[in-house]
Parts: structure tokens; sequence; C-alpha cells
């Protein structure tokens, strides 16, 4: 089925209602609901003229119908921000877009469902991983970054319950809805806690442009949750989790994990500063990942996440 994506009018009016109290969508056949939160609903869908005893192998993402004016406007902007990334971004380690609608309510996109967990259910499992694996991960996360970047956008909003690990270990990055032009001004708040303990101090300043090293540094905040088994920035306020995030320098990998290799410690360590600039380009944060994974490719010893 072709994508079909619409340009957002500029006479859109935001008074517009997402009615959406039927069980088909445009092409889509509406299946049992996924999520639902403060902007935005989600359903396994199946196409509509394909027997759903095949299942429902796709997800479609609604804005919530009770949004009015500013937020309805909001939740339209990062709708549209996630559509416009992931039809640009065409790559295995990132979520494909198959259809969007952006000019008349119902306003949502399709996705394919993804069979795996997410990195923040596998942490809140306290399971174990191999090291092996962890690396591919992280390595592919990273690919998926510079996939985006290669095409001029940065995620912004990469925490571990925007990385999805299939059955097979592929991982497909979600969650675009923050991502923005590199150079492009960020207006809107970072307000969800979760997240803010994944952002560079320097998403929060004033003015901010989009920029690749944050996405390197929330690279390196999701690194170091995965082997330290806690965000180093987990204050409990949005304000206390950002002064961290600009004065609080995290214990050493090697000392929160011992079994870190102390080559991925210093990595960490370097994506980790306080100053963009002085963080390493993603290009060689790959080649340094991809060293690691060759030299661990038969270690088979296990990680608690």
């Amino acid at each position: 089925m072709p994508t079909q994506i619409l340009s957002r009018s500029n006479s859109l009016s935001i008074q517009l209602v997402n009615e959406c109290d039927h069980d088909v969508i445009s092409y889509w056949q509406l299946g049992g609901q996924v999520t639902g939160g403060r902007w935005y609903n989600l359903f396994r869908a199946a196409p509509k003229n394909v027997s759903t005893n095949l299942g429902y192998s796709y997800v479609i993402k609604l804005i919530n119908p009770l949004l009015r004016d500013e937020k309805l406007a909001f939740a339209l902007d990062r709708l549209s921000r996630e559509v416009m990334a992931t039809e640009q971004i065409v790559h295995p380690n990132v979520i494909r877009l198959l259809d969007a609608e952006l000019d008349r309510a119902p306003f949502f996109l399709v996705q394919p469902w993804i069979e795996g967990r997410s990195l923040d259910q596998y942490l809140a499992s306290a399971i174990e991983m191999p090291f092996s694996r962890l690396l591919w991960a992280i390595r592919q996360i990273a690919e998926g970054l510079r996939a985006a970047h290669e095409k001029g956008r940065v995620h912004l909003g990469i925490d571990p319950s925007h990385v999805m690990l299939g059955k097979s270990g592929r991982v497909s990055l979600l969650g675009w809805s923050q991502s923005h032009r590199i150079g492009e001004e960020v207006k809107q708040p970072h307000d969800q806690l979760q997240l803010a303990r994944f952002t560079a101090p320097e998403c929060f300043e004033k003015g901010y442009r989009a920029d690749t090293a944050s996405d390197i540094y929330s690279l390196g905040t999701i690194i170091y949750s995965a082997l330290s088994l806690g965000s180093p920035f987990a204050a409990s306020t949005i304000e206390e989790t950002i002064k961290m995030h600009r004065h609080h320098i995290p214990t050493d990998l090697q000392f929160a994990q011992p079994m870190c290799p102390p080559t991925l410690s210093t990595l960490v360590k370097e994506m980790l500063l306080k100053n963009a600039a002085s963080r390493p380009s993603l290009r060689e944060v790959l080649n340094r990942l991809i060293s690691l994974e060759i030299e661990h490719l038969t270690d088979l010893k296990m990680i608690p996440l």
C-alpha cells in the first residue's frame, strides 16, 4: 500500500475534532487498543480489505480526540514530525512509515507492529542478556541515529522506551515525534520526566538549535543505564533532573558495572561530556562500538539488565 502523506495546510483549523468512534479509518481496520495517553492513542490495525484472521500486523497512532486548540496544534505538530522523519529515513533500524493523514481528522500515522519488547521493558524485567547481544543492540541504535543525521535530522527523544528489540534481536528506533532538522530551533519544552532523564543539558537552554551531539549524549545515557540498572540522572522532578544534567558527573561506569570493559566506560564518559562540542562524533562512536562488538563477539558472559 503506497504511503499517503498529505502536507499540512496553512488554513488548517485547530478546532477540528479527531473523530475516532468507528472501526475503520481510511484503509485500515482497527483492532484492540495498545495504549492511550494525554496526546495519542495507539491501536493494532490491519488493511480493511484483508481478513483479520491473518492478524493485526500494524499499529495506527491517532491524536487524542479530546484535544482542542493549542493542545491539538501541539499534538499535530509532533505527529507531523514523526511522519516527516520516518518517511525520510529509510533504514533497517528505524521504524517504517506506511500511511499517514495530516490534513484532516482523524489525524493518524501507520507503522508496522513489531513483535518484541522495548529496552525499558527489558530493564524493568530484571533479566540477563549476553554482553555480545547488548553490544549489538547498542551499535544498532547508533546506526539508526546515523541514518537520521545523514538525512539532516536529530531524534531528540531517544530513551529506552523508544528502542524496540524484535525477537530476532533487530533494533527499531521509535518515537520520532520530537525530531527536528539539524539547526532548527527547538521551541517546545521537555515536559516528560522519563524522557528528560535521557536528554542532553543543552536541550533545556532557551534558543537551543537541534544538534547531532545531543543524540550522542542521549545514547551515552542509554548505554550507562543499560549497564548500571539506572539512569545517572534519575531525579524526582524535571527541574532537579535538568540541574543534574548540567552539573552531576556520573560514577565511572566500571564502578557501577564491573563487567564493563574499560574502553566502553571511557567512550560513555566522553559521550556524556557537558560541553556538546567536546563529545565524539557519531562516526567515531560507531567505529569504537564496532571494534568493541568484534572484540566481544564470542563473549558469553551475561549482563544483568
